[in-house]
This record gives structure tokens, sequence and C-alpha cells, in this order.
């Protein structure tokens, strides 16, 4: 089986990424989810990580282990790819680490936009789930496979309203004022159920959290709410105002930071984009991954090694980020926090900048609905390489242009696999 460059397919999916090889292993992302039996655990696995040795097939885990296992067969005091800045940016460590090489510790892929919480009756199926960078750029949300094969053939209404409003109107025996939205369409994209032809509204940024009910006895009609948190918040420059996953707006959504150079800013996306995720949205990455993984995504001559490390301690420097302690487990596993009996080993840590508004005013709008006001949300930028898209000219024109007008040092060029929203405002 040849390994496919990014555009081919694999397993009737589009490779979207190739990752540096190693050895005789070389591991792609597809676009979509796709199933195959792990050679090595003989498992069937879903995934959209696939690593390839000849006709073999390997799941992310066997590839962490199998690259663990040579990396301790091979001979002790070999260089890693990137040298460790010097212990001026590092913390005293509380006791000694013996792992091998932190620079390929493997953090396990996980996907938070599929359906959760489904609850089946025999007049309802409702479920909940995290909107994603990908559904608000193509269109889609994701629904449970116990609907697909329930959808009527002709498209959908969809209603949206946010949660708590909608409880309000019933409470009052209003009849609530719905917005509705015809033509959505079921997709399926191999064994992942979605419908298309999405309008989201212009307050949801990745990591929204979404309500949807369906009705058996009304099979063309369905509501997606959204609950308004009890007091707005101001998450990376952008206000919040509805319930979200951190997880998802860390990994999707990377704010423009004014006082961020070049390479702070390259520091800063491939934390985000790869480091381990815990519930609070805490991006977290041993020095030597971050700095290998910046080293091979950056353009050639871009910025050296040294400058990257310099950008470190100046983020460390300023408290954007800080150390912590994790642990990696079987087959080079990343844990955090660090777990008994497990290596140990200092990961750097990006913690979201997180503050409530303390005086919002939303508005009023006529038929007893609330409007969220119009709010400002800067600047930033959104991940987009992994759908195997790139941003336009006109993005990479206004990052260059707010880029330059800021100040900012370094070249002015969008990094790659991410577009650019300029600063604007937004209300329903």
């Amino acid at each position: 089986m040849a390994v496919m460059n990014v555009g081919g397919t694999l397993l009737g999916k589009q490779v979207t990424k190739r990752y540096p090889r190693r050895g005789d292993l070389q591991l792609v992302r597809l676009g979509t989810a796709a199933s195959f039996t792990c050679s090595r655990c003989a498992q069937t696995k879903t995934a959209r990580l696939v690593a390839v040795r000849g006709n073999a097939l390997f799941c992310n885990g066997c590839y962490g282990r199998t690259e663990a296992e040579r990396s301790l067969s091979e001979e002790s005091g070999g260089s890693s790819a990137v040298s460790t800045p010097s212990s001026a940016v590092r913390h005293a460590e509380p006791s000694p680490s013996d792992v091998r090489d932190p620079s390929r510790v493997v953090v396990g892929e996980r996907d938070w936009g599929l359906p959760f919480a489904v609850v089946h009756t025999d007049q309802m199926l409702g479920w909940k789930f995290s909107v994603r960078a990908e559904h608000l750029l193509l269109g889609t949300f994701p629904i449970p496979v116990e609907m697909a094969d329930k959808v009527p053939p002709t498209s959908l209404n969809v209603a949206l309203v946010p949660i708590d409003e909608l409880a309000l109107v019933q409470a009052a025996k209003r009849v609530p004022v719905l917005d509705y939205q015809p033509g959505v369409k079921l997709h399926l994209d191999g064994d992942r159920p979605l419908l298309t032809g999405m309008a989201w509204h212009r307050f949801v940024l990745p990591g929204t959290r979404v309500s949807v009910r369906w009705d058996h006895r009304a099979k063309t009609r369905l509501h997606i709410a959204y609950t308004r948190l009890r007091r707005p918040v101001v998450v990376a420059g952008t206000i919040v105002r509805y319930a979200y996953d951190p997880r998802i707006m860390t990994r999707d959504l990377a704010a423009a930071d004014v006082r961020a150079d070049r390479s702070e800013e390259l520091v800063l996306i491939t934390l985000r984009e790869l480091g381990y995720l815990d519930e609070q949205g805490r991006a977290l990455l041993p020095l030597p991954a971050l700095l290998r993984n910046i080293t091979e995504r950056a353009e050639p001559g871009e910025t050296s090694a040294r400058e990257f490390e310099n950008a470190v301690r100046r983020l460390l420097a300023r408290k954007v980020l800080t150390w912590e302690w994790g642990s990696v487990g079987a087959g080079g596993t990343l844990r955090y926090p660090a777990r008994d009996g497990e290596s140990t080993v200092e990961l750097l840590c990006y913690t979201p900048a997180l503050r409530e508004v303390e005086h919002d005013d939303p508005g009023t709008a006529s038929g007893g609905r609330t409007e969220a006001g119009a709010h400002r949300v800067a600047g930033h930028l959104m991940r987009i390489g992994h759908l195997g898209k790139e941003a336009s000219a006109e993005a990479r024109a206004a990052y260059r242009y707010d880029h330059q007008r800021a100040g900012l040092a370094g070249p002015h060029e969008l990094p790659r696999g991410f577009t650019y929203v300029r600063e604007h405002e937004r209300g329903v």
C-alpha cells in the first residue's frame, strides 16, 4: 500500500497532512475519520490519524508504542532534533525524569465535536455537541447514528433559539419566536452522519456548546439551542456569551495578541494546536517536543531554533506560559497531572486568559426575545489546516496589514494551517 502525498487518498479518504517519516513508519492525517483494523493490536479503529508500514496499518496508539520501543532500543545519549534551552528558562526540578526523549511524546487525539449525552425515547431524540471550526466553515453539524436512517428525504427546518429564552417564553405560555432555517439536509461522511446547509448564528464561536432536540412527530423540524452564561466572559480578547468547551476554544481559536511577535505567535499556535488539553482548556507539551514541532512546521529559513527558545523565555517572563509537571505512560503517552509510577516530565503550559464582564447590557427587542447586543470580537486566527484548506488571499492580506499596523516584529505572514478573522462587531 503506497503512502499518498497530501491531496491523495488512503482508505478512501483524502490525506490532509503527512508527518515526518520515522524509520519505516509514515503517519498521516485524513480529512475525515476512516475505519480500519490495526495490524498490531488487531482492533478495529475509527480515526483520522493512521500510520502505514508497507501494507500494514497502525492506529495512533500503536504507532506511539512502536516509536517508544524503537527509541528504547537505540543507544543512549542520542541527540534530539532541537537543543533544549539553558536552565535560565526552567525552574528547579522536584524529581528527576527518566524519559529518554521527551521530544517524542504521544498526545492522544480526541474528537470533541461528536454527539454526546444522547437521549432516545419514543417521542424524541436529543443530544449535545460542541461546535468545531469545521462546522462553522462548512455549514455542518453532527447527528447521532440513531437519527441517520430516520431523516426524511426532504430538507429540514432548523429552529435556532437560546435555550434559556425558550424556557422563559414557554413558562409565560407565549409562542416562542424562532429563527427557522430551511434547506438543511442529511450527508453521510463515512460512518459519521452530518447535516449540511447550516448558516450558523454570527455569535457562535468554535467551542460553543449546543443542545439539539428532534421530535418524532415533527420530523422536518429540529431545535438547536444555546445556553446563555450567567455573565459573559472574555476569553483571549473575545466576549463569549454562551456555554462553551474550553478545550475546543483553545484548539480551534487562536486569538491574535498584539504583544506577541512572530516567534512568540508560532510558539503559542503550536502549543495550542498540538499540546495535551485538560478540562480547563490548558495546553501542555514538553519543551523539546514543542521546539521540534515548531522547527519542522516553520518555513525554511523563517526563524532559527534559538529565536524560538528566546520567544519561550519572553513568554515565561510575562507569565503567558508557566511550568507544570506531567508524566509519560505506556507507549510514550503524555498524561497530566503526573501519575504515580510513571516517568515525570516537565511541561510548558498555556492557560487561556479568562475574566468575567462586569457590566454588560445585552439590550432587548420586541416579542419577548432577548438579543445578544453588539460586541467587539478581537482579530483571531482559526485553525483550518486539518481540513485540507488554505487561507484566502483576502485573509492573508488582512493579517499582513493588521500585523504590520500593530508594530509587531518579524515577517507579517499568516501562519500555515490558519485563516484570519479581522476584528469586528457581533450580535444576533
